[in-house]
């Protein structure tokens, strides 16, 4: 029996829910992505964060400055870094759809980027860009998260086929049979 579009379709839309449901109930995960991802990849966003917080400056928009600036380049390097290595992984499977959401989600970022870029060298709608920027970065961590669901070193549980104890003395499974000297 063939597949059907929408049965392609319909096991795209699971797969993307599992990759965004599964990893999150794993805590060796979950310390990767804070800490690995948003901490150290958004150093910027943090530093200039720090250094918003004890200037004691008053909220407004020119004093976020630096927190836009930093915001507006960690997103694109985000999406960017974590739709490739999506569409890589989903090429060696030969899975066209997921291949076609890493690509969209690439030129939605490059789209925003340049967008973002314009309007930031305008002095344009400061508002706007660091809200599309907060929102985007949000893009940027779920996309990083379903590009990494199956990364078996981001895992706490071992893989089926790693070695996982046992005596030494005992006799392995399996036979020679068959094999010539």
């Amino acid at each position: 029996m063939e597949k059907k579009n929408s049965d392609y379709n319909l096991e795209f839309w699971r797969e993307l829910k599992r990759r965004t449901k599964v990893p999150l109930t794993d805590l060796t995960f979950l310390f990767y992505l804070f800490f690995g991802v948003i901490i150290f990849s958004g150093l910027g966003v943090v530093v200039e964060v720090a250094k918003y917080w004890f200037s004691g400056n008053p909220f407004d928009t020119s004093s976020l400055s630096g927190i836009r600036a930093a915001i507006a380049v960690f997103y694109p390097a985000l999406i960017g870094a974590a739709s490739l290595q999506l569409a890589l992984e989903a090429a060696k499977k030969s899975d066209s759809l997921m291949i076609v959401f890493s690509i969209a989600s690439l030129l939605v970022m490059l789209g925003f980027a340049v967008l973002h870029g314009i309007q930031e060298f305008r002095q344009e709608s400061p508002i706007q860009v660091f809200v599309l920027s907060v929102i985007l970065s949000i893009f940027g961590l779920w996309i990083w998260t379903v590009a990494n669901a199956d990364n078996p070193d981001l895992k706490t549980k071992p893989r089926s086929d790693d070695a996982v104890g046992g005596s030494v003395d005992r006799k392995l499974g399996g036979s020679t049979k068959g094999f010539v000297q």
